[in-house]
């Protein structure tokens, strides 16, 4: 929900697109209890006193922290590929845990057709709805598409920086070859203090250039692997993702 409509004691929501879930999907009438998210980290219980196929009401019974929010925040540097491809990304991103999501413009990408900002109300629609689904705190974010220049520049201010790698090494500042770490490699010993920021950058279909590459790596970026065998560009990162949060998140033990 828009913060701005849980203000005070009172719900109200004029969003039609909304309203026709609620009170038409779902078939919610008056009386209806309901918990609604703000996407800010509030969670409000509501009680519906009116439901039409444009607007709602009800009225505020509690307030508490909204949970469903990893301690890391994650932003996946994501290559701009063919419409439902990518869109897949941001539901399945959002649903493991990425708090934002950064279309890359790498060289090798070749859904051309993305390459606009008018795509960004349905980009920002999908995350809304796999968060409801998802029960977040907060509502992941989506920015206009930027160059690999720009997206390695940004990431490399995150406390953790990764670069999805296929091949078996690397070549590292001094110009000597690494052998290319696995994920689990470099955030076993980050487990137990996990980074308040992470990025992971994830190349297209066509792979990263070595050009590319290199630029990661002068920012100090790490190249990682996640396994021998290789991922389509819409499945790297968010098996990344998912591997990421299994990894420095601590699941209570309910058994």
């Amino acid at each position: 929900m828009p913060p701005e409509s849980l203000q005070g004691n009172t719900f109200e929501l004029t969003d039609a697109e909304l309203a026709h879930q609620i009170g038409r999907v779902l078939r919610l009438r008056p009386g209806s209890r309901v918990l609604l998210l703000d996407g800010v980290g509030n969670a409000c219980t509501v009680v519906l006193t009116d439901t039409t196929t444009e607007r709602l009401r009800g009225d505020i019974v509690a307030r508490t922290p909204a949970g469903g929010e990893p301690a890391s925040r994650l932003t996946l540097y994501v290559p701009l590929i063919r419409a439902e491809r990518f869109e897949w990304i941001l539901q399945k991103g959002t649903e493991t845990g990425a708090a934002a999501f950064v279309p890359v413009l790498w060289s090798r990408a070749v859904a051309t057709e993305q390459r606009t900002e008018r795509k960004l109300p349905r980009w920002q629609r999908i995350v809304r709805e796999a968060a409801e689904q998802a029960c977040r705190g907060w509502l992941p974010t989506v920015t206009p598409p930027i160059t690999v220049e720009e997206a390695c520049a940004e990431a490399a201010t995150s406390d953790m920086a990764l670069l999805l790698w296929e091949g078996p090494s690397y070549p590292a500042v001094t110009g000597q070859l690494h052998p290319t770490p696995s994920l689990r490699a470099i955030l076993r010993p980050a487990a137990a203090t996990p980074p308040r920021s992470i990025a992971v950058l994830s190349g297209p279909e066509g792979g990263i250039t070595p050009a590319e590459l290199t630029s990661a790596v002068h920012r100090g970026i790490i190249p990682v692997s996640l396994g021998p065998r290789i991922l389509r560009a819409e499945t790297a990162p968010v098996v990344a993702s998912a591997a990421l949060f299994y990894e420095l998140e601590d699941i209570p033990d309910t058994a």
